[in-house]
């Protein structure tokens, strides 16, 4: 019998053995001991309740018997082992009596008794929650590699620098860098540079530790130079209360952008037959008004008083004609924005006697803003929303009611019933509320539509699309809520600055113009009409009705200031403006268009102006007026 065979298993349960109870009393680990043929012969508690057996069960067991199948196969390679080197440690699979696996970590050795016997001792640890651990982590890595690998979406991480620490291998696919391209290169360097300064403004808010999950929308230049837009979504990973980088995932969105400027375009085409029939009808009202008053004046017998009435009636047309013409030139030709900072209150109290003008008697207007509010806007485009808001209320008021305006800074996860604003602390909230006729769900869904109106005298329909579109251009939002007799409200949020607030433009006094001017229109009304208003006997005029006629004309006339048309139709205005300086670089221009002309903003320096047909002769004044403050700052 071998050796192993000699000490009785029910005596082994029992064994005395000193280096055996040392073991067991010295550590909270699983102890046992086997033979070479793996017969348990001792063995502690902790073992013992691991595997779900008494002491008296696990010490008449083979230590075979209780492996899994895969640890099973390693038993001969295990036994080789401890023969050859006395020691063995690795991680070993046995199953429980109610059959669980469960992972013990050993460290066994071979020790030969005093009387021959071999005998292995081991020391083991149940490190089953562990390993099932370690294996849903390397699982989830697994996922989560898949996911980055496969992923349609550029996934990154920006580091406080806002360099790039890590990007995922569609990087390569969407932009066409390798992967060594884009190590530790600055994010801005991608960014069109038309976006860079909002980009870098937008990583610098969402370096802070409660900043929230944020989207901007930039163009990101491709490795073939040519650039893609792409809706970046950031969220801030904060350590020690401290946002240390910024994860990204950035879609590419520059087909969805096309589409949506192609839909644009198609709908303006689709709205010019509606638009010609609007402007006809608007126009031939205009006309209508001018008509039989210009009939009367030119009557031999015609009274002062007459002639007076009928040049205040054409004068009104006059106006109702600009004001369908600018929202026409509005909403076809939008200008973009010139921002600056705004104080609203300050801006309100320029812009309330023309409003409370416009309401008339019979609506009680009441204004409430908050104190200090400032906007980053462009005046003008900002008086002109709130303009057509005021005019929309006006008329859902026939018989008059109440109009209140309000204004605030939005707040820190302020949500709304009426439309998703994101951030709302990063905008000025204004409300316009009327208790006028209110709107049909059906006619509110088209409340921003161009050329829609329900207005019983005409109207061109572009009030409020002008105010929207404006409103966007800002990167504001508006929303309006309304229900029939329950009056409307407009909701418009704004981008809110706390910028020092530069001091708003004292009003311009209209004055006599002097010294020499020429005009250059090719409208001889308009050219003979304006010389009229504007010589005397401090002031020469000379009229040209081209380009070319104009500069021969200033060799000799040599004017001191140029009203030049834009459209002429020789050479465009911009190009005499340039002929005309070349015999004198200080002579002031002010251009003139009836077109909505923003290329004009270009040209415009201390020497140069712009003001948009038609014109009254005390806004001609006030234009000729700044020009000529500018030209001597």
């Amino acid at each position: 019998m071998p050796a192993t065979q000699a000490i009785s298993r029910t005596d082994a349960t029992m064994s005395t053995d000193a280096d055996s109870d040392e073991i067991r009393r010295a550590t909270h680990d699983l102890t046992c001991q086997h033979d070479l043929d793996g017969n348990i012969l001792t063995a502690n508690a902790a073992a013992a309740r691991s595997l779900e057996l008494d002491l008296g069960q696990l010490c008449t067991t083979r230590l075979q018997d209780l492996l899994t199948a895969d640890a099973r196969a390693g038993w001969d390679s295990y036994l080789a082992a401890i023969k050859t080197d006395g020691v063995a440690d690795g991680m070993i699979s046995l199953r429980t009596a109610s059959g669980r696996v469960r992972v013990w970590q050993y460290q066994n050795a071979l020790r030969i008794r005093p009387d021959g016997t071999a005998v292995v001792r081991g020391l083991a640890r149940d490190v089953t929650d562990r390993e099932e651990a370690l294996r849903a982590l390397r699982a989830s890595e697994r996922q989560l590699r898949l996911i980055i690998e496969n992923a349609s979406d550029i996934i990154g991480i920006i580091d406080g620098d806002g360099r790039l620490q890590f990007h995922s291998p569609s990087t390569e696919r969407l932009l066409g860098y390798a992967p060594e391209a884009l190590a530790g290169r600055p994010l801005s360097e991608l960014v069109h540079a038309e976006d860079v300064d909002r980009t870098n403004e937008f990583f610098q808010d969402q370096s802070s530790p409660d900043a929230p999950v944020r989207t901007i929308d930039v163009r990101i230049q491709h490795a073939d130079g040519s650039c893609r837009w792409f809706s970046i979504i950031a969220s801030s990973v904060v350590r020690s209360g401290k946002a240390s980088s910024t994860i990204i995932n950035a879609r590419d969105i520059t087909d969805r952008m096309l589409l949506e400027a192609q839909l644009e375009q198609a709908n303006r085409l689709n709205s010019l037959g509606r638009l010609a029939a609007t402007v006809a009808h608007e126009f031939n009202n205009v006309l209508m008004g001018i008509q039989p008053f210009a009939d009367l004046m030119q009557r031999p017998s015609v009274s002062p008083e007459m002639i007076a009435k009928g040049a205040s009636h054409i004068a009104n047309s006059i106006v109702r004609g600009k004001r369908v013409a600018l929202d026409i030139l509005r909403f076809t030709n939008p200008a973009e924005p010139a921002f600056t900072p705004i104080d609203v209150n300050e801006w309100w109290q320029q812009l309330e006697p023309e409003m409370r003008a416009s309401t008339g008697n019979s609506i009680e207007l009441t204004v409430s803003f908050a104190h200090p509010l400032a906007i980053l806007a462009d005046a003008a485009q900002l008086s002109q929303v709130l303009s057509n808001l005021i005019s929309n209320a006006r008329h859902a008021m026939p018989r008059g009611g109440t109009l209140a305006i309000s204004g605030r800074r939005g707040r820190p996860g302020e949500s709304f019933a009426f439309g998703l604003v994101p951030n709302a602390e990063r905008f000025v909230y204004i409300t316009v509320q009327d208790s006028g006729t209110g709107m049909t769900e059906s006619v509110l869904q088209h409340a921003f539509d161009p050329l829609f109106t329900t207005k019983q005298n005409g109207g061109t329909g572009l009030g409020l699309a002008v105010a929207h579109q404006a409103v966007k251009a800002h990167g504001g939002h508006i929303f309006v809520e309304s229900r029939p007799g329950a009056g409307s409200t407009f909701h418009v949020f704004l981008p809110a600055t706390d910028l020092t607030i530069v001091a708003q433009p004292a009003a311009v006094q209209a004055e006599h113009a002097s010294g020499r001017i020429l005009i250059v229109d090719d409208e001889p009304f308009i050219g003979e009409g304006l010389a009229e208003l504007l010589r005397d006997p401090v002031t020469a005029v000379a009229v040209a009705q081209t380009g070319v006629a104009a500069v021969a004309l200033a060799r000799t006339f040599r004017p001191d200031v140029a009203i030049v048309d834009i459209r002429l139709p020789d050479i465009d205005g911009f190009e005499v403006s340039k002929r005309l300086r070349a015999g004198n670089p200080e002579m002031k221009i002010l251009f003139a268009s009836g077109h909505g002309a923003p290329e004009a903003a270009a040209y415009v320096d201390r020497h140069t102006g712009f003001i948009q047909k038609p014109f009254e002769i005390n806004g001609l004044m006030a234009a000729l007026a700044t020009l000529h403050d500018r030209s001597r700052s």
